[in-house]
Parts: C-alpha cells; sequence; structure tokens
C-alpha cells in the first residue's frame, strides 16, 4: 500500500534549478511521485491539509518568488510514459515534450510536430493551452484524465480550451493523463516537420526566461502592444525586455522581484497608452508584492 512515506521527495528545492526562468527561492520539500497511485494519493493529502503546495512540471511558465516557499512541491516530472492505442496517443502528464517527440519519430506519430522545441511537460501545456500562434495542443486532445478528490476522464468540450487557457486553470485538480488524437507519417516527413519547427524558434532568446509572459489580446498581440509602446530593451536590474521579442522578459542577472517590477511597469504603460490590460500568461509561486512597481 502507497504511503506519503513511499514517495520520493527532496527537501530544500530551488526553483531557480527547476524553472526556465532560472530564478527563485527555495520550497521546504518537494514531492516526485512515480505513478498515479502516488499522485493522486500526495495530491489527496495536501488538498486536505493546511499547508501550502504547488504543482511543477518543467517549470517553463512559470515565476517563482526569490523568497522561502513554506509549503510542498509536487512534481509531475517522475509521472511519465507513453503508449499508442489505435489513433490515439495516451501520454502521462510529466513527459516532456522532447521525449513526445522523440518517440513520434521512432514509432512514426505524426501531428505533433508543432510542439517541437516547447521546453514543457505535457500536462503543463495541457494546463495553459499552450502551442504556437496557429495551433494549441487543446486542437489535438481527445480526453484528459484528472484528479480533483476523484479521478475523472473529460473530454475536450468539458476542458474548455481557448487563448493560453483550460477548465483545469479554474478548478483544483492535478493532470494524470492526456489522450491525443494522431495519424501515422513517415519518419523522415515528421522529422523534416520538426526540423522546420527547431529552425522557426532560433529567433528566441537564450537568456533564463519562461516564453512568453503575456496573453494576446483579442485582436492584436501582446507583443506589438509592448514594442509601439517603446518599451523593447526596457530594464529594471537585471530583469530586461527582450529587444527581438517585446513579450518575453529575460533573466539578466535578475532577481524574481525585478522581473515582477518589469511585469508590473508593462501593465501600466500599456493601459495607459493604449487602454489596454494585459493579462499575465506566466503563473506566479509564492509572494509578490505590487510595491515592487
Amino acid at each position: 500500500m502507497e504511503t506519503i512515506e513511499s514517495v520520493n521527495k527532496v527537501y530544500d528545492f530551488r526553483f531557480a534549478e527547476n524553472t526556465t526562468y532560472r530564478l527563485g527561492g527555495v520550497a521546504k520539500v518537494a514531492y516526485f511521485p512515480e505513478n498515479e497511485a502516488q499522485m493522486t494519493l500526495i495530491y489527496e493529502h495536501f488538498s486536505k491539509s493546511k499547508e501550502r503546495f504547488v504543482i511543477l512540471g518543467k517549470g517553463s511558465n512559470v515565476l517563482a518568488s526569490d523568497e522561502f516557499f513554506d509549503g510542498a512541491v509536487i512534481s509531475t516530472l517522475k509521472l511519465k510514459g507513453i503508449t499508442r492505442i489505435g489513433n490515439e496517443l495516451h501520454v502521462m502528464s510529466g513527459t516532456t515534450v522532447a521525449a513526445l517527440m522523440n518517440y513520434c519519430i521512432n514509432q512514426g506519430v505524426g501531428g505533433l510536430e508543432y510542439l517541437a522545441g516547447i521546453p514543457a511537460s505535457l500536462g503543463g501545456l495541457t494546463h495553459m493551452n499552450g502551442g504556437i500562434p496557429s495551433r494549441h495542443i487543446g486542437d489535438d486532445i481527445l480526453f484528459v484524465k484528472l484528479f480533483d478528490g476523484k479521478v475523472k476522464k473529460i473530454n475536450a468540450q468539458k476542458c474548455q480550451f481557448s487563448n493560453k487557457h483550460s477548465i483545469m486553470r479554474d478548478i483544483n485538480c492535478v493532470i494524470l493523463k492526456i489522450v491525443l488524437r494522431i495519424y501515422d507519417n513517415s519518419r523522415e516527413e515528421i522529422i523534416k516537420k520538426i526540423l522546420a519547427v527547431l529552425k522557426s524558434r532560433r529567433g528566441q532568446p537564450k537568456l533564463g526566461n519562461c516564453g512568453c509572459v503575456f496573453k494576446n489580446p483579442p485582436g492584436t498581440s501582446a507583443g506589438q502592444l509592448i514594442d509601439k509602446a517603446g518599451l523593447k530593451g526596457l530594464k529594471r536590474g537585471g530583469a530586461r525586455i527582450s529587444e527581438k521579442h517585446a513579450n518575453f522578459i529575460l533573466n539578466d542577472g535578475a532577481s524574481a522581484k525585478e522581473v515582477y517590477s518589469l511585469i508590473s511597469e508593462v501593465k501600466a504603460r500599456v493601459y495607459e497608452l493604449f487602454g489596454i490590460r494585459l493579462e499575465e500568461e506566466v503563473v506566479y509561486i509564492g509572494e509578490f508584492n505590487d510595491s515592487y512597481s
């Protein structure tokens, strides 16, 4: 019988070593469940306790506070595996996009090449309906298996996928598995498509970042608004708006506090100039104070 004590854990978990922003303080403990039984056990325990907790995959869309996080991290990264059943691909939530691409190449699985190069887990990608401007993972999802106190299987319609959003962002749950629609293709064609996608990503910044900081407002893009506001290259300490892609804020020796301050300033300036309230795509972990700005 599974117990909390049987789940792998690490004390003094460092967000700076486990997020793509390469920023943040330390969490008291991180758990690494390796199967659905362990994941549901850990999630249910912390959901019922008064202790703070956060779920973390590859950490590609988060900004963790510099302060000590007096709670637990539940990592999905050991909850991994891929199984094909007919024209469906059943992918555990901790499986990385890189691992998925390797599977697709080796098994002749087509249709998901547009995800290549995204530094995320499939659970995190599904949670915020990530992808590229022309296609998001929600377009290829048939079902999501999640746990919110009970194990549930919900179809794509009930997931309510929209611009960088899913119902999973509005409810307390953990994603266990994603079922994707796929088709057969030749290994050569899949590699060709993946290489084309990776080539299109070469211009993205190399410094620590979370990808796009803001969601695109209806009818325009956040990057264009930030560019029109003359904010490219703006710095706050070691945080800097990318000169190439205005919706990226870079860690050039920054603290999380400085990144948050720059995010707040961008929101204020864009609203002042255009009357548009930018909404963050990045997810915050820990405490952030608006007085930073």
